[in-house]
């Protein structure tokens, strides 16, 4: 799929249940007070995980990038898929069999950073809760480029790839958005302070991104 800038809220992995209406329940979401109220003895289900791998720049058919908005200063670069905030960029990956953990592997631009995922459940059974998850203070950032042209490398204190790992109920389709610390450069003249130096003025000096390298999808293969 190519690099998109536009968001497509059918592409992305809806919140709502699409039979929802406010306030009442669905049939599929007494399953729960069902069993209970019955005392029906449940089964162990058994199954394997099969895990795909996709890696940066992540251009696979079943898989949507939208970078964010034009001039927020998200790309692709050499270090993986740097989005845009939530809501402005996003990854969507659909899968043909259900979805059941996933890993995000990636680097703040600014430590900590964090990541949101969000799932289609094959079955919309619970009726309060989403699936929405979010994990934060993700260490580890790659290097300001300005740095990096001046010498700093890999070797820095704080350049490193950090992991969030998501089990998840079985979903159709999970959409992936991230970002990090907003560090405000105190003083943006990098010629009377060339050891503050700041951001590109289109992110206003701060660098709320996160970039993302590999996308670790882990599905569902029943064992019988």
């Amino acid at each position: 799929m190519p690099v998109t800038y536009l968001s497509d809220e059918d592409i992305r992995a809806p919140i709502r249940n699409p039979k929802r209406v406010p306030g009442k329940i669905t049939e599929e979401e007494l399953e729960v007070l069902r069993l209970y109220r019955s005392g029906a003895e449940q089964r162990v289900e058994r199954y394997v995980v099969e895990v795909h791998e996709y890696w940066a720049p992540f251009n696979y058919p079943n898989v949507t990038v939208e970078l964010g908005r034009e001039g927020s200063g998200a790309e692709v670069n050499m270090d993986g898929v740097e989005l845009d905030i939530p809501p402005f960029g996003a990854i969507t990956i659909i899968e043909d069999e259900p979805i059941v953990s996933v890993t995000v592997i990636g680097s703040a631009c600014v430590a900590p950073g964090y990541i949101l995922l969000y799932a289609e459940p094959i079955e919309w059974k619970y009726p309060r809760t989403g699936v929405k998850m979010r994990i934060d203070r993700l260490w580890g950032e790659h290097i300001l480029a300005d740095l990096w042209r001046g010498g700093i490398d890999e070797g820095y204190r704080k350049a490193g790839l950090s992991s969030a790992h998501f089990e998840i109920p079985p979903s159709r389709r999970v959409t992936i958005m991230a970002g990090s610390g907003m560090e405000v450069d105190w003083n943006p003249d990098p010629v009377s302070h060339p050891q503050n130096p700041r951001v590109s003025h289109k992110n206003y000096w701060n660098d709320p991104h996160y970039c993302i390298r590999i996308i670790r999808i882990g599905v569902k293969k029943s064992i019988s």
